[in-house]
This record gives C-alpha cells, sequence and structure tokens, in this order.
C-alpha cells in the first residue's frame, strides 16, 4: 500500500473518531478499510473463519473508502469510487431467522429517517431496498441496501445488511437515475463523509432496536414508499415479471398486487421502471 493510501485511510480513521458521537447507538466491533471488492463479501469471509474457529460473532461494522466490486440486486455493479460515498456491512447475528423477514424495511426506514435530515426533498423508499429522491427531473436513486443471509438450521443465522449512499458522486460516476447528496444540494452536500456515515450507523441501530415491532415497522414503511395503492407496478421475480396494480403491503411488507381480479403477494424480486 503506497503513503498516500496510508494517509488517505488515517485520515478517515481520524475524521470518523473526531465525528463519532459519544452516545450513540453502535456495533461492539469497527473494522474500517481502504479499499475491498465490497465490504459484504469482506463480511462473508470474517463469518465463515469465525464459524470454522467455532467463536461467537459479536457485532460488527465494516466501513469502506473504497469498492472495486460493488454490488446491488441481480448481481448489478454498484459506483463506489474512493472517498465519495458510504459503503457499509453491518453483520448481525439472529438467533431466530425469522427475524429477518422484518430487516429490508427496517434497514431501509433507519437510511431514510438519517438520510432526509440533510436533504432539500424527502428520501422515499422503493421496494424493496432503493432509497430515492422524487425530483423535478424524475425519480433518482440516492442509495441503496443488499441484505444477504447465512441460515443454519437450528443454530439461528448471520445477517450481512450492506448498504451503500451516493455522497459526493458527480454524474460522470453515476448512471442517468442516480444521484448523490452533493448534486442534490441542501445541507447534504457540505456534510463531512465521516459525520454522514454515523448518522446511517446510528440509523439503522435505532431502527434494529426494533426488531420484534413487525406491525410498527410495516406501517412506517408504507408512510415512506414511492408507491401508491392504484399504482401500476412491474415487478421482476427471478426470471418472472409480474405486472398489476398496487394494492399496497400486508402485515409482513410483502407487495400486495391484483392482477385481473387475482390478489398476489410478492415476497421478494424489485419493482422495475
Amino acid at each position: 500500500m503506497g503513503a498516500a493510501a496510508v494517509d488517505s485511510l488515517t485520515r478517515f480513521l481520524a475524521e470518523l473518531d473526531r465525528a463519532r458521537p459519544e452516545r450513540q447507538r453502535r456495533p461492539e466491533n469497527l473494522v474500517v478499510v481502504r479499499r475491498v471488492g465490497s465490504t459484504n463479501q469482506l463480511a462473508r469471509a470474517i463469518v465463515a473463519d469465525y464459524e470454522v474457529e467455532a467463536q461467537d460473532l459479536r457485532p460488527l461494522l465494516l466501513l469502506a473508502l473504497e469498492q472495486t466490486g460493488g454490488r446491488g440486486r441481480q448481481g448489478r455493479s454498484w459506483s463506489s469510487p474512493a472517498g465519495k460515498g458510504v459503503y457499509a456491512t453491518r453483520v448481525l447475528s439472529l438467533r431466530d431467522p425469522a427475524r429477518l423477514q422484518n430487516l429490508p424495511m427496517l434497514v431501509g426506514l433507519g437510511l431514510c429517517r438519517a438520510l432526509s435530515r440533510h436533504l432539500p426533498l424527502p428520501c422515499r423508499l422503493k421496494w424493496p431496498n432503493d432509497l430515492v429522491v422524487e425530483t423535478a427531473e424524475g425519480r433518482r436513486k440516492l442509495g441503496g441496501i443488499l441484505i444477504e443471509a447465512l441460515i443454519h438450521p437450528g443454530e439461528g443465522a448471520a445477517a450481512l445488511i450492506g448498504f451503500g449512499v451516493n455522497h459526493a458522486h458527480g454524474e460522470d460516476d453515476l448512471p442517468p437515475a442516480g444521484t448523490s447528496l452533493c448534486l442534490l444540494g441542501g445541507a447534504g452536500a457540505e456534510l463531512p463523509l465521516a459525520e454522514l456515515t454515523w448518522d446511517l450507523v446510528d440509523g439503522v441501530e435505532n431502527e434494529l432496536a426494533h426488531l420484534d415491532e413487525p406491525s410498527a415497522a410495516v406501517e412506517a414503511y408504507r408512510a415512506m414508499s414511492v408507491h401508491r395503492p392504484g399504482d401500476f407496478l412491474s415487478c421482476r421475480v427471478g426470471e418472472q415479471v409480474l405486472a398489476g396494480t398496487f394494492l399496497g403491503f400486508d402485515a409482513l411488507g410483502r407487495l400486495r398486487l391484483d392482477r385481473d381480479g387475482e390478489e398476489v403477494l410478492v415476497a421478494s424480486g424489485e419493482v422495475i421502471e
């Protein structure tokens, strides 16, 4: 690692230390790296090492200054240039894998609430895991969530909660439908990356405290959703596309679609434009 690389990591660590609120909810362990393929990939390797050693994995947060292989849903690449965004994975151990059902909603809520304090426009959720804003030019994606689960029957599960948020990305760094805090302007454009990082981590941790309250999560998710009953939606589910009229979300956060008078529940997939 060159001197410049060491300096960039050292500066970021110092900024994180200065910006870290004393009373913040936070995981016990923090790992910060300058460059990685993806934080979820690194988290998976760490979890595997702990399993080989038969050790309990304590709550862990991974942060990277740069990802060379950042991923979104369906294996899509995620733009992760050095020092321009929050690239993170929170590793969470769950004794009851059924609690995985609530994670996408809770993480989305936590990030949306944290981001909205710094944006000129409210952050909203595009099912199941996109952080978006509705601008005069159309809907723009500000961030995303990728949750992967490692389930061991009878032994619980480990959730890899990956999230990325565009901070200082310019137009050349992003696809046409992307945006960043700097491009949106407002207070967020001047917010240091370290402060944004801790705000997002705190937002997620606050919501993870409500894992056992699914009904409250669904109600809050409904309020922040960009989808409204009556909208016509197309959803990609595996190799299939389901299209119909949006009826709302059920008690577990599943998408309800009316397809020619028949209600269909969609538990996983993505809404496509």
